[in-house]
């Protein structure tokens, strides 16, 4: 008996997720740049031509990317971090960061894909508006401004600060999937390295 139409779309559909979350897995490796459409198809153990039936390039699979994990619920609370501002903003952050440590294994792909994407050239339109509303750098060096302001962060270049915390971030991201072990990161630890007094004062 043939499939209905349904039961193909549901078929179409069960495979396209399948590809998706293989090319979370490329990205999250090797950074925007370096994944191929080969690197997708090896981990994915399917053909190029499988993969063109779904996606007519990178830039295509990396916007559905965008649409199915970069945006939902594994979201980096960029705007949400901004929307607070200042200390507040900058524990959200933190927070965010424990979650990731301690979370799965898409959560840490969406941090790793997102701390990393200021390095990517050659997005696309939506690849790089969604760069841009996800800048974490620049997120962070805002909120590190607000937190001064408020007298309650670290003095110094918020820029030159940023930096250190995207560096120590991009480290701890690298650091635990070269290793592939999960490790306890308090957000009070983090959030503490940028706070003149400690929390509790």
């Amino acid at each position: 008996m043939p499939r209905t139409a349904e039961q193909n779309q549901q078929i179409k559909d069960k495979r396209q997720t399948k590809l998706l979350a293989f090319a979370l897995k490329a990205f999250a490796a090797n950074g925007y740049n370096r994944t191929t459409i080969d690197d997708v198809t090896k981990l994915a153990r399917c053909s190029h031509g499988l993969f063109y039936h779904y996606f007519d390039s990178k830039e295509a699979v990396f916007a559905a990317l965008i649409d199915e994990y970069l945006t939902k619920e594994a979201e980096v609370p960029v705007q949400a971090a901004l929307q607070e501002g200042g200390a507040k903003g900058l524990r959200l952050l933190c927070d965010y960061a424990e979650r990731v440590a301690n979370g799965t294994p898409k959560d840490f792909a969406v941090a790793k894909i997102t701390v990393f994407l200021e390095d990517a050239t050659n997005l696309d339109q939506k690849g790089r508006e969604f760069a841009s509303t996800h800048d974490l750098k620049s997120a962070l060096a805002t909120l590190i401004a607000q937190g001064q302001q408020e007298k309650k962060v670290i003095a110094g270049d918020p820029k030159a600060i940023a930096q250190a915390v995207i560096d120590m971030a991009r480290g701890g991201l690298t650091r635990l999937s070269l290793k592939g072990e999960s490790l306890h990161v308090s957000s009070d630890i983090l959030f503490e390295f940028l706070l003149k007094t400690p929390i509790d004062e």
